[in-house]
C-alpha cells in the first residue's frame, strides 16, 4: 500500500487544453478497483516513437514512453508489475479521456 511509485507509462492522448505532459500534471489514477487523484512528481526518462531516449526531460508528448514518479492523494494497494501483474497495471485519465496506460516499476521500501 503506497502513495508514490516509479512507473513506466505509454502516453496515448492528452486533453485539448494541455498538449504536453510535465511534472505537476494532475489526473485520475485507475488501478484494479481504485480510483484516486494523482500528480506527476518527476519525469526521469522519455523515449520517443523513433527510439530516442532523453534523460531528465522537462516534458513529454503523445506517443512517448515515460518513466516517472506518480503520487496519489491517498494510499493505494499496489505492487510492482514484476511481482504481481494484476496489481501493477494502471491507467491515467482526465477530462473523460484515457491519456496513459502503465505499469509500476518500483515502490518505496516497506516500513517495518
Amino acid at each position: 500500500v503506497e502513495r508514490t511509485g516509479i512507473c513506466d507509462i505509454a502516453l496515448l492522448d492528452m486533453p485539448d487544453n494541455t498538449r504536453i505532459f510535465t511534472a505537476g500534471f494532475q489526473c485520475m489514477w485507475h488501478a484494479h478497483t481504485c480510483e484516486e487523484e494523482a500528480t506527476i512528481i518527476k519525469l526521469f526518462e522519455t523515449t520517443s516513437s523513433k527510439g530516442a531516449v532523453s534523460k531528465e526531460p522537462t516534458f513529454a508528448s503523445v506517443g512517448m514512453r515515460v518513466k516517472c514518479m506518480i503520487e496519489t492523494s491517498r494510499t493505494v494497494p499496489v505492487e510492482t508489475y514484476a511481482d504481481a501483474p494484476f496489481l501493477g497495471r494502471f491507467t491515467l485519465r482526465t477530462e473523460g479521456k484515457t491519456i496513459a496506460i502503465g505499469k509500476i516499476v518500483k515502490v518505496p521500501p516497506k516500513k517495518e
